[in-house]
C-alpha cells in the first residue's frame, strides 16, 4: 500500500484476519462473518447509530474513541493517508490512522446504524485506501442474507424459492471470502444485491417475514463440490436453458453446466416487468448503432454461437480460450458478434456482447429491417424489390421479394450476417435476463410453484445430468 508503513499494514491485516474468523457474540457456534463494501472511493462518509449501543475504536492503536449513541451523526474524511473524524464531543476534527471500527456492544440486541439513508445490522469499518475511503459493513453471514434473499428473489416468491436463494447466496458469498484483501462482496449485481436491514423489512407480510424464515430454515447450509464451496452464480431468467460457464466467462466447472430451464416461462404468468425477463425485443436504428460502435457505415454484422474451449498454457499456467468452429453453445447463446464498417471493425465476445448493444442477455436472434440492397455479379447495387432482382430459395424456387419481407444471410457454422446490403433498423429478438450461468431465479420460482423443494431446485441447476455425487449440501458452513 502506498503511504503506509509496514507496521500499519501488519496491524491492518491482523485486524481483518481476526474479524473473518472470530465467532459472533452470543451465538452458540461460530457463524462466519462477511465484509460488505457499502462505499468505495469516497472522500467523506457519514453515519449515525439508529438503535442499540456501539463503541467506536481506532484499530491502529486499539484505543477507544467514544461510546456512540442513537441520533449522533459522525463524519469521516480521507486526508492523505489519515482519517479525520468529526462528531459529538470532539472539538474541530481529530486525526486517526484507522481503520475506525464502530462495534456492537451487545450482539444479542437489535443494533442498527445508518449510512446514506439505509439501515444496517452489524459493525461498520472505515479505512483510508490510497487517499479514498472504503466503508465496510462487517456482519455475520445469516444476518447479511436477511438483506440479500428478498432483494435477489423479489417479492411474492414461494417459500422453497426463497430457501433455494438462501442456500445459493450463502454459498456464493462465502466462496468470495478472502479473494479481495479489503472486502468480500458489494451491494449490487456485481456480486449480489444487498439492502441491509432496510431491505429485509420490505418483505414483511402480516407480521411474518418469509425471507428471514427461509434463511433460518436453511441456516448454515451450503453447497460443496468435492469438498470445496461452490461459487454458486445465479441470474434473473435463463430464457429456457442455462449455459456452460466457459461460454460466458470462466474456465469450465462441473457444477456450472447448462441445463434445460422450462420453468423460466413462469415469469410470463406473473406478467408485467417479470414477463420481459423471459421474452423481449430491442430495436436499434442504423444511426444509433453506427454512433454507438464508431465503425463508420456498417457493412456486415456476424453473430457466432461457437462453444469455447479453455486450456491452460503448460509453461505460463495461464488460461487460453479458443472457439470450436462447427459447434454450438448448449443454450444457443451468442459467443461472438463482429461488426464491420467502412472505418474499421469491432468484435465483442461472450457476456461482454450485452454491453455495447444494451441487451438483457446473449440469447437472441437478429432481424434486419428496412430497404435491403444486393451487390450483383456485374458490380451493381440494386434494391431487392426491383423487378429484375430475384432470390433463389430452398428447392431452387425463385421469388421476387416484396417490401415487407426481411432477409439476412445464414453463412457457415450458423453465422448470421448482413453482407453488402443496407438496412434501416436491427431488431434483437431475445429471451432471458442475465448471464445465464447457474440458478435461474424465475426458473426457481416456477419450480417452487410446481412443488419442487429447495434441495431439488439447487441440485437441478448445479448438478446437471452428471449426478456424480460430488455435489453435496452440507451443514455448519462446511467448517
Amino acid at each position: 500500500m502506498r503511504g503506509k508503513n509496514l507496521r500499519s499494514l501488519i496491524t491492518l491485516m491482523s485486524f481483518f484476519f481476526l474479524l473473518w474468523f472470530f465467532p459472533v457474540k452470543g451465538e452458540a457456534k461460530e457463524v462466519p462473518l462477511i465484509r460488505v463494501a457499502l462505499e468505495k472511493g469516497a472522500a467523506t462518509a457519514s453515519f449515525q447509530v439508529v438503535s442499540g449501543g456501539y463503541t467506536f475504536t481506532d484499530e491502529s492503536s486499539g484505543l477507544p474513541i467514544a461510546e456512540v449513541h442513537p441520533g449522533q451523526v459522525w463524519k469521516v474524511t480521507a486526508s492523505g493517508t489519515a482519517l479525520l473524524l468529526e462528531g459529538p464531543g470532539i472539538s474541530g476534527t481529530k486525526v486517526f490512522s484507522g481503520p475506525l471500527h464502530l462495534q456492537e456492544k451487545d450482539g444479542n440486541k437489535l443494533n442498527l446504524f445508518s449510512h446514506k439513508g439505509i439501515c444496517y445490522r452489524g459493525d461498520l469499518v472505515i479505512q483510508n485506501l490510497d487517499g479514498h475511503l472504503l466503508v465496510v459493513n462487517l456482519i455475520d453471514i445469516e444476518k447479511y442474507l436477511y438483506g440479500v434473499v428478498g432483494r435477489e428473489m423479489g417479492a411474492g416468491a414461494a417459500p422453497e424459492a426463497y430457501r433455494a436463494q438462501a442456500v445459493v447466496s450463502r454459498s456464493y458469498a462465502l466462496s468470495m471470502r478472502g479473494l479481495n484483501p479489503w472486502y468480500d462482496v458489494g451491494v449490487d449485481t456485481g456480486t449480489q444485491v444487498y439492502g441491509g436491514y432496510t431491505g429485509e423489512t420490505a418483505y414483511e407480510v402480516s407480521g411474518r417475514n418469509p425471507v428471514i424464515e427461509a434463511v433460518e430454515a436453511t441456516r448454515g447450509k451450503v453447497l460443496e463440490y468435492e469438498g470445496k464451496l461452490v461459487q454458486a452464480f445465479f441470474h434473473s431468467n435463463a430464457g429456457g436453458h442455462t449455459e456452460d460457464v466457459e461460454n460466458v466467462w470462466l474456465e469450465p466447472r462441473p457444477y456450472l453446466r447448462g441445463v434445460p430451464s422450462p420453468a423460466d416461462s413462469y415469469a410470463e404468468v406473473e406478467g408485467g416487468w417479470a414477463a420481459a425477463t423471459y421474452r423481449w425485443v430491442k430495436t436499434m436504428t442504423r444511426e444509433e448503432l453506427e454512433e454507438r460502435l464508431g465503425v463508420g457505415r456498417i457493412k456486415e454484422i456476424r453473430v457466432s454461437r461457437w462453444r469455447t474451449r479453455v486450456t491452460r498454457d503448460p509453461v505460463t499456467g495461464k488460461l487460453r480460450r479458443e472457439f470450436v468452429p462447427g459447434t454450438r453453445t448448449v443454450s444457443g447463446r451468442a459467443t461472438a458478434v463482429t461488426v464491420v464498417g467502412d472505418e474499421g471493425e469491432k468484435s465483442y465476445y461472450r457476456d461482454s456482447i450485452r454491453t455495447p448493444f444494451n441487451l438483457k442477455s446473449t440469447l437472441f436472434d437478429l432481424v434486419f429491417e428496412g430497404q435491403l440492397q444486393v451487390l450483383t455479379l456485374n458490380g451493381e447495387v440494386k434494391p431487392l424489390t426491383e423487378p429484375q432482382v430475384y432470390v433463389l430459395g430452398k428447392g431452387g424456387l425463385v421469388s421476387s421479394p416484396s417490401d415487407e419481407e426481411k432477409y439476412c444471410v445464414l453463412g457457415k457454422n450458423n453465422q448470421k450476417s448482413l453482407r453488402g446490403i443496407s438496412f434501416e433498423r436491427v431488431i434483437f429478438i431475445g429471451r432471458g435476463c442475465g448471464h445465464g450461468v447457474g440458478l435461474s431465479q424465475w426458473g426457481a420460482r416456477g419450480l417452487a410453484v410446481e412443488g419442487y423443494t429447495w434441495r431439488q431446485i439447487v441440485e437441478h441447476y448445479y448438478n446437471q445430468d452428471r449426478y456424480d455425487g460430488k455435489l453435496q449440501v452440507v451443514d455448519d458452513y462446511g467448517l
